[in-house]
């Protein structure tokens, strides 16, 4: 169906709306927390009737999922930087050299919300729900990554080891999420070294493993 220009008018001014609530929950969580925000505070910070919060969300749990879903996409387009970056060559190399943005992308990553997410995510169901949703989304985006990497040197991925390897490496840099917070004058700079021998290592090792395997073949 063609839409109308006065379609595509409603379509993008919702869009400003959802984007304005989603800012001004986001402030409310931070400051106060999931269970004490309320919706009449969100509509106060949004500059809009609790009315038209409802509108757009028909409760906190699905303020949240769209919450999750914009760092979803985050997460999705740093995935296709790296392709991009690797300009048709390795795929690893490219997935270690990103760590140079490592100090910008956690100065952009909105780590107390995060943290309050995933908490939530512990006692409410719902937002479990959404917050793994997205986690799969993650997981199998990167999987398919380095299924790519390993095809573009001619090798075969196992896929139990490309998922414990993920973890690890979920866990790791989940985990530098958290040092931020315990250590709050820690300069992210000072980690990347480390992490790219320990990055480098994880994914030459599942190269090194899938080329075992495929001479055992």
């Amino acid at each position: 169906m063609t839409q109308t220009p006065d379609t595509h008018h409603e379509q993008s001014r919702a869009a400003v709306r959802r984007a304005q609530v989603l800012k001004a929950a986001t402030e409310c969580f931070r400051l106060h927390g999931f269970h004490s925000t309320s919706i009449v505070q969100i509509s106060k910070a949004a500059g809009m009737s609790v009315g038209h919060i409802y509108h757009y969300f028909a409760n906190k749990e699905a303020i949240i999922a769209g919450i999750v879903e914009q760092d979803l996409q985050q997460v999705l387009m740093f995935c296709e930087r790296i392709r991009k970056n690797s300009a048709g060559g390795d795929l690893i190399e490219a997935m270690v050299d990103d760590l140079r943005h490592f100090k910008q992308d956690m100065q952009e990553q909105d780590i107390p919300l995060t943290l309050e997410v995933v908490a939530e995510a512990a006692r409410n169901p719902a937002v479990a729900a959404i917050v793994q949703a997205a986690d799969q989304t993650v997981q199998l985006r990167f999987r398919e990554l380095l299924a790519e990497a390993m095809q573009l040197r001619g090798l075969e991925i196992d896929e139990k080891e490309c998922v414990g390897t993920l973890e690890a490496l979920s866990a790791l840099f989940d985990g530098l999420a958290m040092r931020l917070v315990r250590n709050p004058q820690l300069d992210p700079e000072t980690c990347v070294p480390a992490l790219r021998s320990l990055l480098a290592h994880a994914l030459e090792e599942l190269a090194t493993k899938a080329r075992r395997k495929s001479s055992a073949h």
